[in-house]
Parts: structure tokens; C-alpha cells; sequence
């Protein structure tokens, strides 16, 4: 009972942060302008430790939520759950601010089935917008009549999961995620006139409100070298899927006599599709169980292949990822010695990303993170990364962050969940 309530508390305060991160998010992020938003790797504080990675690489102890081919390596009840933490130091050749923003990571549950499949439930977040920027144009050039142009975007969306892994050979592993996509996202502009004469407010307003079904195919294997090493090879597909969208615009006007609305155009509804595109994952690493593991991947987005309400692609390129990382742990099977028992990694990432921006520069994303995975007991584990990057370069592309993460998250298993106990 202890251990039941234990866990149920968890959940209750992860509810509360979800609720918190929805209603009270303090952030501005002016590359979510664009798509469906800033796109969520769907990593756990374990990949974001090595940079990001994690296609070919699972030890059993935590949920493998990028490959779900390999959940079939869980074969203990865990349960999985997080939160990123970031602040961003952003600068153009303006002005500079300083930002901070909390996001959940995944919470899953693996549970295994049979003796070769394991299926896996979770809920995630899958992209963000959360922008707010403002220009100012002159009407004339004599005299003080001008009009600014504000730009407010929130919202995002999420996934609920459900993921099976099945091992179909002694070290070939298949596996099919399907996860429903849903959520809100709200964009504005305001046009302020600012004349002595009169003024005036110009507001269009566009919700849109998104769901359809996601699917991700995941295929591993895992030779064995000699006695001490093995080969781990690992793939995911998700290609291009439609989801469906609504879109709601409102157009109003405010000026010095209170509000006045357009009837003839002061709302418009569209529904149709938005077009996702199509991501492809693959990563080799070599491991020595419960000592040392060396990983890379490499990643591709078509996100030329993105399409909108309107059929745009709104000019995002195809974008793409290389990440290297490593573990090590020093001793595992020490009978003594808290530190022996603790997972070590580390990795760099190095991402082309979608936006281009100030005559056709395409940002870049540089990383480099560390971190640790601290026994709490049997096969549960309290990880804490710390990640710090660079996205965008100010005489390239205008705009440059630099941002620093820190990602707690936890991995609580138990040999004994759900089983029936004996009594002799």
C-alpha cells in the first residue's frame, strides 16, 4: 500500500506541474513562429544526457521513448516520468532578454506482456509555440503618424501513446507506436495606430484546434562481437501523415468609440488538413553491458514537405541531426560503493534546423550535455542532465540563443509489480 500511494503521489504532482505548464508558461521563443511549433525530440532526461540519442541504445532499467522496438528489453515494470527546465539568453541586432520556461518530459508505464513483448502507455508533449515580437513602420514621412505590428503565438500540442515492442528473434526487436496528436494553438496580430489624429486598434485573431493519429515503426538488433561486446543497430520511420485541422479567425476593430465588429468577415471557419512530415532515425552503438556503451545517430526531417491549413510550407527546409554520446558505469555488480553503481553520460549534438531566416540562412542547434543516473533502489533511478547550447548565429541569421537545460526525471521499476504473491 505504502508503495501504491507513493507512486500515486507522484502522478498527482506531475498532474500539477502539467496543469501549471499549460496555464502559467513564462517564455518567449521567436523560432515556434513558424509549422506546428518547436518540435519535442520526445527524449528522456537518459537521451538528453548524450546529446539527443537513443535509437540503438536500451539497458531495460528506463523506457526507450524514441525506438519502441526496443521496449521489448523492458522486462520489469517501469514507469517513467520528468521535467526540463530552461533559460535562454536570446539576442538581435536590437536588443537582448533573458527567458526561462518549464516543460514535462514523457510519462510512460512499460509493462511487460509475455516474455517477449512489452507495451508501453504514455502521454507526452510533441511541439510548443510560444512567441511574442513587434515592429513599428511610419505612415509619413513628416509627422508623427505610425502603426506597430505585434505578433502573439501560444499553445502547442500533445500525444497520448500506446507503444508495443516484440522481440522476434533471439536479438531482433520490432515495434509500432501509435499515438493520438491533439491540441491548441492560438496566433494573433494586432495592428496599433499610433497617430495624434486617432487612434486605433486592428486585431486578427486565428485559433486552430488539431487531432488526427501519428504512427512510428522501430526496428533493432543486437548482435553479439565476442564475450565482452556487443552491436547495436536501430531504425524508426514515421513518414507522412496527415492530421486534421480547424481554424477559427475572428477580425475585430477597436478604436475611441469602444468596439466595433466587421459583419460582413468578422469570423471565418476552415477546416481541413495540415500535412506532418516524414522523420527517419538511425543509430549504431557498441556496448559492453553495465560498463561502457558508445552511441551515434543520425536523423532527417522533411520539412519541406509541410504543409499548413492554406497548403504552404511556410519556406521550412528539411532539417537534420548528428549526436554522439557515451555511458559508463564503474563498477555495477559492487556489492559495496553507492558511486560504483551510478551511470555516467555525456554527448554532443549538432542540428541544421528548419527556420531560414535573413536571406535564406538556415539556423544551426549546438550542444553539449552531461549528467548522471542515481540508484534510489533495486532497478529505480532519479536522473538529472544538464544541457548547454547555442541556436542561431547573430551575423548569419540575426537572431542567436544560447540556453542552458537542466532535466531531472525518474525511472522507478520493481521486479514485483503485478505479480500474484505465493504463500506457501
Amino acid at each position: 500500500m505504502v508503495k501504491i500511494a507513493a507512486h500515486g503521489f507522484l502522478l498527482t504532482a506531475y498532474c500539477i506541474l502539467f496543469t501549471f505548464k499549460t496555464n502559467a508558461q513564462q517564455t518567449n521563443s521567436p523560432f515556434s513562429y513558424l509549422g506546428i511549433g518547436e518540435v519535442y525530440s520526445g527524449g528522456t532526461a537518459v537521451n538528453s544526457m548524450m546529446g539527443g540519442l537513443g535509437v540503438a541504445n536500451s539497458n531495460g532499467i528506463y523506457i526507450n521513448t524514441l525506438n519502441p522496438a526496443l521496449l521489448a528489453r523492458n522486462r520489469y515494470t517501469v514507469f517513467e516520468m520528468g521535467l526540463n527546465m530552461e533559460g535562454k539568453s536570446m539576442q538581435n541586432d536590437r536588443q537582448r532578454s533573458n527567458t526561462f520556461n518549464g516543460t514535462l518530459n514523457p510519462v510512460m508505464l512499460a509493462l511487460p506482456a509475455s516474455p517477449r513483448w512489452t507495451l508501453a502507455l504514455g502521454l507526452a508533449p510533441y511541439s510548443a509555440v510560444n512567441y511574442k515580437t513587434f515592429t513599428s513602420q511610419k505612415l509619413s514621412i513628416i509627422g508623427t503618424d505610425s502603426v506597430t505590428y505585434t505578433y502573439n503565438g501560444d499553445g502547442g500540442l500533445n500525444k497520448a501513446v500506446i507503444s508495443n515492442g516484440v522481440r522476434i528473434f533471439k536479438d531482433m526487436y520490432v515495434g509500432l507506436e501509435t499515438a493520438y496528436l491533439f491540441g491548441v494553438i492560438n496566433r494573433d496580430v494586432i495592428t496599433q495606430n499610433l497617430s495624434d489624429a486617432q487612434r486605433y486598434q486592428v486585431k486578427l485573431a486565428d485559433r486552430t484546434n488539431y487531432s488526427g493519429v501519428h504512427f512510428k515503426l522501430g526496428w533493432a538488433w543486437k548482435p553479439k562481437l565476442n564475450k565482452d561486446y556487443f552491436l547495436n543497430i536501430g531504425a524508426t520511420a514515421e513518414f507522412a501523415q496527415n492530421m486534421g485541422a480547424k481554424s477559427l479567425k475572428r477580425f475585430t476593430i477597436n478604436n475611441s468609440t469602444g468596439l466595433q465588429q466587421v459583419n460582413a468577415d468578422t469570423l471565418k471557419q476552415s477546416t481541413g488538413n495540415i500535412s506532418l512530415p516524414a522523420i527517419y532515425r538511425v543509430g549504431i552503438s557498441l556496448e559492453k553491458p553495465a560498463k561502457l556503451l558508445v552511441s551515434l545517430d543520425y536523423s532527417m526531417t522533411q520539412w519541406s514537405g509541410f504543409q499548413n491549413l492554406n497548403g504552404s510550407s511556410e519556406n521550412l527546409k528539411n532539417a537534420s541531426t548528428v549526436a554522439l554520446g557515451a555511458e559508463y558505469i564503474p563498477k555495477f555488480d559492487a556489492l559495496n560503493g553507492y558511486f560504483n553503481h551510478v551511470m555516467y553520460r555525456a554527448g554532443l549534438n549538432y542540428t541544421t534546423t528548419p527556420y531560414s531566416i535573413n536571406g535564406g540562412n538556415v539556423a544551426t542547434d549546438m550542444s553539449f550535455s552531461l549528467g548522471a543516473s542515481f540508484p534510489l533502489r533495486t532497478i529505480s533511478y532519479i536522473n538529472v542532465a544538464y544541457v548547454r547550447g547555442k541556436r542561431g548565429t547573430l551575423a548569419t541569421t540575426g537572431i542567436e540563443e544560447v540556453y542552458n537545460k537542466i532535466v531531472i526525471g525518474f525511472s522507478l521499476g520493481d521486479f514485483y509489480w503485478f505479480r500474484k504473491p505465493k504463500i506457501d
